[in-house]
């Protein structure tokens, strides 16, 4: 079970997805449940700005979406910036509620770091109207295991399930691969968990 957006790239339009994934947890009969929040342009500002090779990427990659932030040494054997090194030194730490994001922002590497960081506290923002900030986590270390995701990504969870219920995120490129150019955010509902 899942649902689809296409055509608007907006903070409005993320939120409106959040507040549906919430809306139908709800709807299901859970109560106790949480939406981690992350956005792909972040980690990727992260990767570009340390300047490291492809390999060095993938590995940090893995390590980081198997929870693993020792990534010191694979950082300092690729001579990755300081500031990148510092950066994802910060990752494991930048899990929680919205005030992650101010601490985001003093390690942000870039201008697209920051536009990410910013996307999400708008997000936040229009959640919070909808009194669904209760819901809402962030964790800025998600990259994507799929490389088609390009804004947000989002993962849901609750209790007594070993994995994600929800998964999702923006895809703005995907579609044009079906021959439209059109922005794109979406998720699915894993019933069986």
């Amino acid at each position: 079970m899942g649902a689809e957006m296409i055509g608007l790239d907006a903070a409005d339009a993320d939120a409106e997805m959040l507040a549906l994934v919430i809306d139908c947890l709800k709807n299901a009969g859970l109560e106790e449940f949480q939406i981690s929040i992350g956005n792909v342009d972040f980690f990727q500002s992260l990767i570009e700005e340390s300047e490291i090779d492809d390999e060095t990427e993938e590995r940090l990659r893995e390590l980081i979406n198997n929870r693993n932030f020792r990534c010191r040494r694979t950082l300092e054997e690729a001579d990755a910036k300081p500031v990148s090194r510092k950066a994802f030194s910060a990752l494991s730490e930048m899990v929680g509620g919205v005030e992650i994001l101010e601490e985001a922002k003093k390690v942000a590497p870039s201008k697209k770091a920051m536009k990410a960081i910013r996307r999400l506290e708008k997000i936040y923002a229009i959640l919070s109207v909808y009194k669904m900030e209760q819901y809402i986590t962030f964790d800025l270390s998600m990259s994507g295991i799929y490389g088609y995701y390009t804004g947000i990504i989002f993962r849901g969870y609750t209790f007594g399930t070993g994995d994600a219920i929800v998964k999702g995120g923006r895809y703005d490129h995907l579609v044009e691969k079906f021959g439209k150019e059109e922005p794109a955010i979406g998720f699915a509902i894993v019933v069986d968990d």
